[in-house]
């Protein structure tokens, strides 16, 4: 191994193609992150050049790891692979494109050619095959027609080429690919900087003032910026260098480390990288996978937390987000995949029920399920829901998994069940069901073991009363009691009512009010007023107690129109009455055809609602423990 620091323009100004492997990730720098502070250093050094005529201190951004493609041949170009680095040579390379176009278009065809020489080869060189041999850079087969598009194309070109990128004002949309949106800020700021002054002086910015400024901004870049340049030697362990490499600063997505020790495994095998990478990786390099996500307070690319539901579905055991990389190299060893084919399949064979369970379609019944783990924000169930969906089940049984697993939820939700220990339970039940079969029994086994409260399946009679007694509006968020709600309203249905959506926007509606005092007489006919009123008999506040348990039940709450809602508020039953009976919801239309609403109403509602409770969020039959 041989490392040295070596400037830009060393690097570049060489006879020497550099070659991104096609396992690499595609360009990923920003504007924010990387873009601007690169630039910023960039011109800061050109003002103190231009300024003092020398530059104190060179720029290091860095390592580039390099494995050279056998031994230099005389009268041929010299072949690196870039292990490492890559985003930073590919960020010099679009600089420097957009400083010689800059050029250009300015006519400064001397700094031009010179900038030209550093992108591409000239024509003088001697190329086996010139129509690729000419790029200096090959960038990763993503995003390489772009790129050599931008250092061969003008900008009108472009435009013409790739009109989703563009408005008609000639402006760059936010979902242009990074390459282009790198090489157009640096065009933008190198402008600006070229016809700027840089203090109060009465400076007249002629075609001379701009080309020496131009010239500097070459200059500190070319000679002022640096890479140190580390060059393998055939027994040399690229992997182990490049996990030390990216040990410090801005960790690599964990999926990034597997991407390259997979492809690295791969070639030590003699597989075919490139039919891996089209036949199976292709997938993981979609932007869907490039998404932040939060799970609790860990914020990842979407990536990272598939892969950590993988591993969990794979081996039954809870997976640390923060040693993502290790448990997976662990995986591995102790899988002895026969191949990387057969490693990258285990991976990939997730993908549809994960991408369904992130983005699910309009109907069927894993969209019912992912809009009903998405609202209670359980992921943890996604190992177990991957199993399922990988198993031979038929659609039918995979639909009854799916619901009980629901059910499972929701049930232990409004019986006020504590869900901490979810990530545990689920990949146990995983775990169970990848040993003992995926079907309804084994569900059933599996959830039978589970006795506590931290992770039992609540009985029928647990649901039962909890409908009739817990306080469902304060112990759940509100959107997890107004899908159940929902649920509940599609359940009342039947071929008389109109099918289909609810109308988005519905609101929590307390038939029995918050504020029942002045116009809710109590069970025994009395109006009270105002609880704050004073005094009052011992059994008048018996009664206002047990009022006051009744407000938040299930079966005092519906949904409304927000509208309807803020006209019905406090009012009176017999006004409030018209209101439900006009929402068209099926649930409002016994409620209105009550006389009065009392204590004894909601309990008499809380008994229709129990039926369909227990058919909406089924109970596994629990084996007898003996």
């Amino acid at each position: 191994m041989d490392a040295k620091p070596l400037p830009i323009g060393k690097i570049m100004s060489e006879r020497q193609r550099f070659i991104v492997p096609i396992y690499q990730r595609t360009y990923t720098w920003t504007i924010r992150e990387q873009l601007d502070p690169f630039f910023f250093q960039m011109r800061d050094k050109a003002v103190e050049f231009l300024t003092t005529g020398k530059v104190a201190f060179s720029h290091y951004m860095g390592a580039l790891l390099l494995i050279p493609e056998g031994s230099p041949v005389f009268g041929k170009i010299q072949v690196f692979n870039v292990v490492d680095g890559q985003q930073r040579l590919s960020t010099f390379h679009l600089c420097f494109a957009a400083l010689r176009d800059i050029a250009r278009d300015y006519n400064f065809p001397d700094i031009a050619k010179n900038i030209s020489d550093l992108i591409l080869h000239s024509a003088e060189v001697p190329m086996e095959a010139p129509e690729i041999e000419r790029y200096k850079l090959e960038p990763t087969a993503y995003d390489r027609e772009l790129f050599r598009d931008i250092i061969d194309l003008s900008w009108q070109d472009l435009m013409a080429k790739y009109p989703d990128h563009f408005y008609r004002n000639g402006n760059l949309k936010n979902t242009t690919p990074k390459p282009l949106a790198a090489f157009w800020h640096f065009w933008k700021l190198a402008e600006e900087f070229m016809i700027s002054v840089d203090n109060d002086d009465d400076v007249e910015v002629t075609d001379e003032y701009k080309r020496r400024r131009l010239l500097a901004l070459s200059t500190v870049l070319f000679e002022h910026f640096r890479l140190i340049v580390i060059t393998l030697d055939k027994d040399d362990d690229a992997q182990v260098i490049f996990q030390t490499l990216n040990s410090g600063g801005k960790p690599l997505a964990a999926m990034d480390l597997v991407r390259n020790d997979l492809f690295h495994r791969a070639i030590k095998r003699g597989e075919n990288q490139d039919h891996l990478m089209k036949k199976h990786w292709i997938t993981f390099e979609q932007e869907f996978w490039k998404q932040e996500q939060t799970q609790g307070r860990i914020k990842k690319p979407r990536i990272d937390f598939f892969l950590s539901h993988v591993l969990a579905a794979e081996q039954g055991t809870i997976i640390s987000l923060g040693e993502l990389y290790s448990e997976y190299k662990s995986f591995v060893a102790r899988s002895a995949f026969e191949n990387t084919t057969a490693e990258m399949e285990t991976l990939t064979k997730y993908v549809p029920t994960y991408k369904a369970l992130i983005e699910p379609p309009a109907v069927g019944p894993l969209a019912r399920l992912a809009r009903r783990l998405n609202t209670f924000d359980v992921s943890t169930a996604y190992p177990l829901i991957f199993v399922i969906g990988s198993s031979n089940a038929d659609d039918a049984q995979k639909e009854r998994l799916y619901d009980l697993v629901a059910s499972y939820v929701i049930r232990r939700a409004l019986c006020s069940l504590n869900p901490k220990n979810y990530n545990k339970v689920f990949v146990d039940v995983a775990a169970y069901l990848r040993t003992n079969g995926v079907g309804v029994a084994q569900l059933a086994a599996a959830f039978g073991q589970k006795t506590g409260d931290t992770g039992r399946f609540p009985t029928d009679e647990e649901l039962a009363t909890a409908i009739k007694i817990n306080p469902q509006y304060t112990n759940l968020p509100q959107n997890r009691l107004r899908l159940i709600l929902e649920e509940i309203e599609f359940a009342s249905r039947d071929k008389f009512n109109v099918d289909g959506t609810l109308q988005s926007g519905l609101s929590i509606e307390h038939v029995l009010p918050q504020g029942w005092e002045r116009e809710w007489p109590l069970e025994d006919g009395r109006l009270v007023g105002s609880v704050t009123s004073v005094p009052f008999d011992e059994m008048t506040r018996t009664l206002i107690e047990n009022r006051k348990t009744f407000v938040h039940r299930l079966g005092n709450l519906t949904l409304l129109t927000p509208p309807a809602n803020s006209s019905a508020n406090n009012a009176a039953f017999a006004t409030k009455r018209v209101r439900l009976s006009d929402s068209l919801l099926k649930m409002n239309v016994s409620i209105a055809d009550e006389s009065y609403w009392t204590e004894t109403s909601i309990d008499r509602r809380a008994e229709r609602l129990i039926p369909l409770a227990l058919k909406l969020w089924p109970s596994v039959i629990l084996p007898q423990l003996s």
